[in-house]
């Protein structure tokens, strides 16, 4: 998927490529925190509820 193709892009297209860019970030550590910290702004709303859909997977507090 191109970065384009992101606004469009439905759920089961866009998470595979969500996932893949977090093992990455893990992977990189500090580095990718701070490189995802600096395009983010205080006030986006989406950003902080995407982050809170996250969490919820991440401690499994969200299944199907």
């Amino acid at each position: 998927m191109s970065v384009a193709n992101l606004e469009t892009a439905s759920a089961d297209r866009l998470a595979p490529v969500l996932h893949a860019a977090l093992h990455r970030l893990g992977h990189l550590g500090r580095e990718g925190a701070v490189a995802l910290a600096r395009l983010v702004e205080d006030d986006d709303a989406d950003f902080d509820e995407a982050a809170a859909w996250i969490a919820d997977v991440a401690s499994g507090a969200l299944r199907e």
